[in-house]
């Protein structure tokens, strides 16, 4: 039984993030399934290209600031406007800087008209992202209800417009390459209905973003925090964007324009399922992440003794979903989406091999917290991207998708574990993850 109030609100709070996840991997893998049936593999690789290559630069509409807004609103509410509207103009710079090496991008690479102006206008999107702050100030508050209500609106607007120009095209009524744009500027729409959204939910709670101030010691704070995590943050970002980018790159010049978007397409269907199952590690990691941290602080064994568990039991979502998902993967995937798409169901395949190491990183992240360890988090998540970049380029030439996963799975497996071995520290978290590899049948409930 539950007897404290606070304890009930936080339980509230997550349950409706839950919600809010759930229901978003649902209605975004349905409207992918129609927005790939409408546009074809080689349309669909285009689009997915050019978001691939906006993703790159992602991080810099956060600037790093995200958690670190969170903690200072919850440490000095009286703060707020000064927090607030500080962040606002971090994210926003960041932004206009993520819009302008997009568009550069485009001129380097000497992109096509159309392909450069979906960059564009995805990138442009960006530039209302700063007024996600007030998200920041819900999450500090434990209403992450009011967020999601946004999100949620936000969701079933994109899924409404997408299905719309899906239909158009599947029905006649609008050819697939003139639709292109138009799935574009849907990213528009997303982040004017968030924009709009938090303006209202801020307001209903007694809040103005215009009484929001910038000043330059609290931009001098933000930034000194958070750089780290921009690092970190950018190398994330590279290294889960980078493949669609540079399979297109990579094949364009031997394969042809169509066919390299084509590739890539099928890549992205494959890509956009594992991800998806991707969430059930998330969330049980943050089911168990507040007992794993009171054992730390209680006992050294009962603390690697849920580590271990968790590892276990990691390891054990893997073998439940891989298994079955390696076999089954095919015909999921032509059910799905259709005999067009066919090449992805054997790529979804050996994906199924990276859940392996998603949720093995998954877990880990409760030692990286626990030990403090960022640091070390963004020295592994610099050379895995780096990796992952050097790999592509040697294999994508020749294996196309194919290698651009077997480069995913080798630059994981250095950065997770082969790492691991030049810490004491780690040593012994690579012990536990190592045993729970070959005991996952002894998983237990720890005292």
């Amino acid at each position: 039984m539950i007897r404290s109030e606070g304890s009930r609100k936080y339980i509230q709070n997550v349950s409706w993030l839950f919600v809010e996840r759930m229901v978003r991997l649902a209605v975004v893998l349905i409207t992918g399934i129609y927005v790939a049936r409408a546009l074809g593999d080689a349309l669909f690789g285009q689009l997915n290209y050019a978001t691939g290559f906006v993703g790159l630069f992602f991080a810099l509409g956060a600037m790093g600031i995200d958690d670190i807004l969170v903690r200072d609103l919850v440490k000095h509410p009286e703060k707020r406007n000064e927090l607030l509207g500080t962040g606002a103009f971090i994210k926003f710079m960041g932004t206009l800087i993520m819009v302008l090496l997009a568009g550069v991008g485009t001129l380097v690479k000497g992109m096509d008209g159309l392909t450069a102006s979906l960059v564009i206008v995805i990138a442009a999107a960006e530039l209302l992202r700063p007024f996600s702050v007030v998200d920041h100030w819900f999450m500090s508050q434990v209403k992450a209800s009011e967020a999601v209500k946004v999100q949620m609106v936000q969701v079933i607007a994109s899924a409404a417009v997408k299905l719309s120009l899906s239909w158009a095209v599947m029905s006649g009524q609008l050819e697939a390459q003139a639709a292109l744009p138009w799935f574009a500027w849907v990213y528009v729409i997303e982040n004017v209905v968030v924009a709009a959204g938090y303006v209202v939910m801020y307001r209903r709670h007694g809040g103005n973003w215009r009484e929001w101030r910038v000043t330059r010691a609290m931009a001098a704070h933000l930034m000194h925090q958070s750089w780290p995590m921009l690092v970190y943050g950018m190398a994330l970002y590279v290294q889960a964007r980078i493949d669609q980018v540079m399979i297109k790159d990579l094949l364009g010049g031997t394969e042809g324009e169509k066919a390299a978007y084509a590739e890539v397409g099928q890549y992205s269907v494959a890509l956009k399922m594992i991800e998806a199952l991707g969430f059930l590690p998330v969330i049980v990691q943050k089911s168990l992440a507040p007992a794993i941290t009171r054992a730390k602080v209680q006992d050294h064994a009962l603390y690697t003794d849920r580590l271990l568990n968790l590892y276990r039991l990691m390891f054990l979502l893997f073998l439940v979903t891989a298994v079955p998902l390696y076999f089954l993967a095919e015909p999921i995937i032509v059910l799905l989406y259709g005999e067009e798409f066919r090449p992805a169901g054997f790529l979804l395949s050996l994906f199924a091999i990276r859940l392996f190491f998603t949720n093995m990183g998954t877990g880990k992240s409760s030692f990286i917290t626990n030990e403090s360890l960022f640091k070390y988090s963004l020295i592994t998540a610099v050379v895995g991207a780096s990796l992952n970049i050097g790999i592509n380029y040697m294999l994508i030439p020749t294996y196309k998708s194919i290698g651009a996963i077997w480069a995913t799975i080798i630059s994981f497996l250095v950065s997770l574990f082969l790492l691991d071995l030049f810490l004491s520290r780690t040593r012994e978290n690579l012990g536990l993850m190592i045993k729970a590899m070959f005991s996952f049948w002894k998983f237990h409930r720890a005292n």
